[in-house]
């Protein structure tokens, strides 16, 4: 017995775990420094062994076996694909032109962000609202390149919310029983009462999302909706989470306000987006339920500001309202030791789509590269698991480098463990990409 013991430890946990005859691999990264996604300490001088699209071990570099091909990364550091927690590849244009444009192009236009998405070394994304199940299919039959998509559908608002994209001249659809065309495109969907809102969830369940995403307060990119609202009645929100919970997943919500945010976790959300107006007393009780916080650093700094100064006595814009909340609130979770993702909320334009790159540098007022690089691969995954049964993507692990994860992996040029802003240069500094096993990008 103590024999048999004994050879099984030594299977477990010998660098070479190659005890059992393996197919000829597709491909191994050799000379690696790895970041498993959560150890701060490298794995030195190793080699990653892939076959059909996931890592099937980890060995020593001289330890390697035959492969197909095989990469030399030269001592650089390998880390996890990143994941962005908050995006909206479905909406590249701004809401007020939405409406004036034909849909085919507005299809392009995501495809394309999609593709940059992935080049900037983002694997994979949770897309939180928009009309991305199309997106999603084409990547997963390989019709186009991009990341890996847990889609949400469309944003699911009462009237006068944050999801309710209506121009003042529409006619309200509980008496016209017209739709708006925003809503028939999926972008965002009415609902209200529990009812409404059991239907809503639905059907965007039926529609393939992994997550519901609802609006629990005002937004900016809406234009009739104050701040400091606070949206959706307990019953509501309950009703969404129950529905969500029968599929097995959960429900997200947009909030900036401790009274939107703490009527959200009463009712059983798992995650927060945004939160930037919160108080110490609410932070308190998202790191109590173990809620996920997924904040802004970036375009919450001021970036969309006019470069002239306020008028005295004017009001704030919306922007700036949130935007003055941003230290606090990173502050407090820091402080109470929050699941914090990471998530950039890049939409609307071209230009504003390579920001996606720049929360890296934007968190480091506080966290610490390690933290910031945890936030972007094994929290998110964490995050993305709560999709439970609905998650797309179940053969393999996301968010690290350990054997049975997705072969999605990074080369990187200088150390993001030391300093995360290399990552702000994709073109420059991501030397390899490998999604699935497959090469996006070689240098």
């Amino acid at each position: 017995m103590r024999i048999k013991l004994a050879a099984i430890f030594f299977l477990l946990w010998t660098p070479v775990l190659f005890a059992v005859d393996l197919p000829l691999a597709d491909l191994i990264i050799t000379h690696a420094r790895i970041f498993d996604g959560r150890d701060e300490r490298l794995r030195e001088n190793s080699a990653i062994v892939i076959i059909r699209g996931k890592i099937v071990a980890i060995t020593d570099a001289a330890l390697a076996p035959a492969a197909k091909e095989t990469i030399d990364a030269a001592n650089r550091i390998v880390i996890p694909g990143l994941i962005d927690a908050h995006i909206h590849p479905s909406i590249p244009v701004a809401f007020s032109t939405i409406r004036d444009n034909d849909q085919n192009y507005l299809a392009l236009r995501a495809a394309t962000e999609a593709r940059n998405i992935l080049l900037r070394g983002f694997t994979t994304i949770r897309d939180m609202g928009g009309p991305s199940f199309g997106l999603k299919q084409a990547i997963d039959e390989s019709l186009i390149e991009g990341p890996r998509i847990f889609p949400s559908g469309a944003i699911i608002s009462q009237t006068s919310g944050h999801g309710d994209f209506r121009v003042r001249s529409s006619e309200p659809r509980r008496w016209s029983g017209r739709n708006d065309v925003l809503e028939r495109q999926g972008y965002g969907l009415i609902a209200d009462g529990p009812d409404e809102v059991l239907t809503a969830v639905r059907e965007q369940l039926r529609s393939g999302a992994t997550q519901i995403k609802l609006a629990a307060g005002g937004g900016i990119s809406s234009m009739y909706d104050p701040i400091d609202t606070v949206q959706y009645v307990e019953a509501e929100l309950q009703a969404a989470v129950h529905a969500a919970a029968d599929w097995g997943t959960y429900v997200a919500v947009h909030a900036y306000t401790p009274a939107a945010i703490r009527r959200s976790i009463e009712a059983g959300v798992r995650s927060i987006e945004h939160a930037h107006l919160i108080d110490e007393t609410t932070m308190k009780l998202i790191a109590e339920r173990k809620v996920f916080l997924s904040p802004q650093a970036y375009v919450f700094s001021g970036v969309f500001e006019p470069a002239s100064p306020q008028i005295a006595g004017a009001p704030l814009s919306k922007s700036a309202q949130v935007s003055v909340g941003l230290d606090h609130m990173m502050t407090l979770a820091k402080r109470y030791n929050v699941k914090v993702a990471f998530g950039t909320d890049v939409f609307g334009s071209a230009k504003v789509f390579p920001w996606e790159s720049r929360e890296f540098g934007a968190r480091l007022r506080w966290f610490t590269p390690i933290e910031i690089l945890r936030q972007a691969t094994s929290i998110n995954a964490e995050l993305l698991a709560l999709s439970g049964p609905r998650n797309p993507y179940p053969e393999g692990k996301l968010g690290v480098i350990e054997v049975g994860a997705w072969a999605d992996l990074l080369i990187v040029e200088g150390n993001p463990l030391v300093d995360v802003r290399v990552l702000e240069d994709p073109a420059r500094n991501l030397r390899l990409i490998l999604k699935g096993g497959q090469i996006v990008k070689r240098l």
